[in-house]
């Protein structure tokens, strides 16, 4: 996901006058090229992510539309009270893209991991809350983020997610994308681990279990009709997150799911109340938490295979 927004930030430059770039200790080559070509609408502020949101908030008091760009867990958990104080309370034009979503920064660690912000983030007030699926739609996301007027908050993977997309994303914000129809299941996922739940899927088809497959890429405003729908279509829904199974994706649904009266067989996948205290391949601790596609597919086999009378249990 990186390479495509490096990719695409240059193209909004050159697009829109108003936009300016702020950016947390990045050196990155693409970078040198946007700061050679706008040096005026170019920002490097070290290490320093809390000022950098404080900043990136006068920009939008202004009439500019800054782009802030840091890891994730510096954004959401550093920057915290910035983003709530400066941008969501005076509702500032402000676009914050946090890198490494979840455990893909897997070589550094947990001070490097983000598996808290989904919680964080989507109880502030006025924050669009968006979680790219895969490479095509970064660009998509970012252009309709830019459209948007108000904050809006994008958690991007970092390099090697698999494409689920084949040709551009239809995505809109507040609106989820059903990438395939099924009977048996409904698994709802956000990030780039939804390739995983696709690959799980695959596995149910072949013992005849259809699952129906939601990519809700806004985390906030929430699709609620989507999750409706499809609950009182299949009466399992199970939620997979690449995030801490309290105050993520899976919580949000059972919000939607309870405040309807919709009473379906649910679980949540995610880190169970736990750090990630290991380093390895992202595919590798994903596994060694219990969120690899063959994990996915087994929690679906129990989900699937619960008999109970959703309303007399």
């Amino acid at each position: 996901m990186r390479k495509v927004f490096e990719k695409y930030i240059y193209d909004l430059l050159g697009a829109n006058s108003k936009i300016v770039f702020l950016v947390s200790d990045s050196d990155l080559s693409e970078y040198k090229k946007i700061k050679n070509k706008y040096p005026d609408r170019f920002f490097d502020f070290g290490i320093a992510e809390s000022n950098m949101i404080a900043i990136s908030a006068g920009f939008a008091k202004e009439g500019y539309i800054p782009l802030v760009y840091a890891l994730n867990s510096f954004l959401a958990y550093r920057a915290l009270e910035f983003i709530r104080d400066d941008i969501c309370l005076q509702k500032r034009n402000v676009k914050i893209i946090g890198l490494a979503a979840g455990v893909i920064a897997n070589t550094l660690g947990p001070t490097h991991h983000s598996t808290e912000d989904i919680a964080a983030l989507r109880a502030l007030p006025n924050l669009i809350l968006v979680s790219p699926g895969s490479p095509k739609e970064v660009s998509v996301v970012l252009e309709k983020s830019v459209d948007y007027n108000g904050p809006v908050y994008i958690r991007l993977g970092k390099a090697f997610e698999r494409e689920i997309y084949e040709s551009i994303s239809p995505f809109e914000i507040g609106k989820s994308t059903l990438m395939s129809e099924g009977e048996d299941i409904t698994i709802i996922s956000t990030g780039s681990i939804i390739a995983d739940v696709i690959e799980a899927a695959e596995m149910l088809k072949k013992d005849d279990i259809t699952a129906e497959i939601i990519n809700m890429s806004t985390i906030k405003p929430i699709d609620k009709e989507s999750i409706i729908k499809s609950a009182l279509k299949t009466k399992k829904v199970i939620t997979v997150e690449e995030h801490n199974v309290i105050g993520g994706l899976g919580c949000a649904v059972s919000e939607v799911l309870c405040k309807a009266g919709v009473t379906v067989i649910f679980d949540i996948m995610g880190f169970n109340d736990t750090f990630c205290n290991d380093y390895g391949w992202h595919q590798d601790l994903k596994r060694m938490y219990g969120l690899s596609p063959l994990h996915i597919y087994e929690k679906c086999k129990i989900i699937y295979n619960d008999k109970r009378d959703c309303l007399h249990p």
